[in-house]
This record gives C-alpha cells, structure tokens and sequence, in this order.
C-alpha cells in the first residue's frame, strides 16, 4: 500500500464496485473481497505495531547495497487485534463463501478454544515456513492454503501500517531490483503507467508498489527477447501475461493507460485468476505466492 493507507483502501473498494457493473464471472468473488477489505480497514485504524527504528544512514547503507529495508521475519505484529481480526474473518467465510465456511468455522473453534495457537500461525506465515501449518491442516481437515490466506489477511493490517512508515524514505524510488526493497518479495503482478509506460510492481507479501525495469524477465532478469513474449485474454487488452522461456516464469500486467490504477493491483490479481490458468496450462510458474494463498 502507499503512505496512506486511507487513501488506497478507498481506491480498492471504488475499484471492487467498478469491477463489479462490469463482469459477472467474478461477482460472488468481489462481494466476498469487498467485506474482507472492510473487515480489515476497520481493524488499521486500531493496528499499534512497534515503531522501525532505521537511521538514514543505515538506510541508505542497506539500499545501495541491494539490502531491504526489514527481513520478513522482523515485521512487528499487533497480534491481539490481529487474532481478533482472523475470527471475524473466519465469520465473514461462513456468512459469505460456501466452499470456504467449514474450514473457516474449525479454525475459528480451534482458536477461541485455544487447541490451535495463533501465534504459531504468525510465526510460520513471517518465517516463511508454510510446512509448519500442514499439522494444523491435517488435524483440522482444512486445505493448508486456506490456513495460510485467512492468516495471511489477518496480520495485513499490522503490515500495511509498516510498509506506510518505511515507504516514506525516499531512497526507495530509486530501487530498481526485482523484489521488493521493504521485504525482499517477489512481484505478484505489475502495471504500465504513465506515457513511456513504466513497470511498477505490487509485493507478494508486504503490498509494497515499486519499480521495476520495463525491459526483461522481472524474475530471471534475461533481457533475450527470444526468451520473452506476451499474451492477452480475448476481449481484455488491458490484461497481459509476460512469459519467459528462459525461467519459465510469467507475470500478470495492467495496463493502467487503458484502465485501472496501480493501487487496485491486489485487485486486478483476483479478476485475473483465468489468467494465471492459462499460464499455467502452458507450462509456465507463477514465481510468486499468490496474494490469498488459494
């Protein structure tokens, strides 16, 4: 998100309403995005997480030589309102999305009662060892990638509100890697802007929005352009999907000079799914997690 996160939440629900006068295959799917998006507003204006202490020395250290700014890990979590915020998700799942409400209503059973410890959640998502949650999945019968998306969400609020304290160093607009300067995450999707058409990229993990080099393969960084070539879905130019031949990567694009904004790209990444299908049908690996984790 940017550096107010009042700002892009009312851009991604105007874009959810936009997106829904527009296309009924997604609907169900937008309804449901649009109460979590405000499940999770409500709760960052209650979000206290421990301030980053980070001179601008130390800073401007770490980015020039290719650092980021926090190790995933050391992401400070208001973990009280956070779980507070993982039930009333687990409620909105059961009210609002038939495949999802078993899984949600064991997992929050387990947590109010205590046999499943959320913090050991937290832990696995910041350490970035989604194994630690199979026991949790296989004890419950829940998909582990569902498991990892409501915890995922519930912790974003804690996230958002470090990301908008970290993306005010201006350092950060001369970053031109291939992840993400706050966290090291990968690009879960991309958009044009602007005439010369400039690549910016939304963090898998942290929601962060960077730039990135409009030219060569965001993951692999091959500039071979034999390596490298678009397709787009029928009807939909504003979409566009990069492969490369090279890693067998691909990556998701808006064009944003035809519509859409950089800000609503966690959006964009939901009504894409068909997208990620077809890339997959070809062969090719989305490097990044997906932003739900389902």
């Amino acid at each position: 998100m940017s550096e107010d996160p009042d700002y892009t939440y009312k851009k991604l629900h105007s874009r959810v309403r936009e997106l829904q006068d527009k296309s009924s295959d997604y609907s169900e799917v937008l309804v449901f995005y649009q109460k979590v998006l405000t499940a999770q507003q409500e709760f960052q204006e209650k979000i206290s997480v421990a301030k980053i202490t980070l001179s601008s020395e130390q800073t401007e250290m770490r980015l020039q030589e290719g650092f980021t700014l926090l190790d995933r890990q050391h992401f400070p979590i208001d973990e009280e309102r956070s779980r507070q915020l993982f039930l009333k998700l687990c409620t909105i799942c059961q009210d609002e999305n038939p495949v999802l409400a078993k899984a949600a209503g064991s997992l929050q059973s387990a947590v109010r009662e205590g046999s499943l410890n959320y913090a050991a959640l937290v832990k696995a998502i910041l350490t970035d060892k989604p194994e630690k949650l199979d026991a949790v999945s296989s004890e419950l019968d829940v998909t582990p990638g569902i498991v990892m998306s409501l915890t995922k969400l519930s912790i974003q609020p804690s996230i958002v509100q470090v990301v908008a304290e970290l993306s005010s160093t201006a350092e950060l607009a001369q970053w031109r890697q291939n992840y993400c300067p706050i966290c090291g995450g990968l690009p879960a999707m991309a958009a044009l802007v602007e005439e010369e058409g400039k690549r910016l990229a939304l963090c898998s993990f942290c929601g962060f929005i960077w730039r990135i080099p409009r030219i060569g393969c965001p993951f692999c960084q091959t500039e071979e352009q034999e390596k490298l070539r678009y397709f787009f879905a029928e009807g939909q130019d504003q979409y566009r999907v990069q492969v490369c031949d090279k890693c067998g990567g691909y990556l998701k694009i808006l064009d944003t000079r035809q519509e859409g904004s950089s800000e609503t790209l966690a959006v964009e990444d939901l009504v894409t799914a068909h997208l990620d299908l077809l890339a997959e049908q070809e062969g090719y690996t989305r490097k990044a997690p997906l932003i739900w984790g389902i």
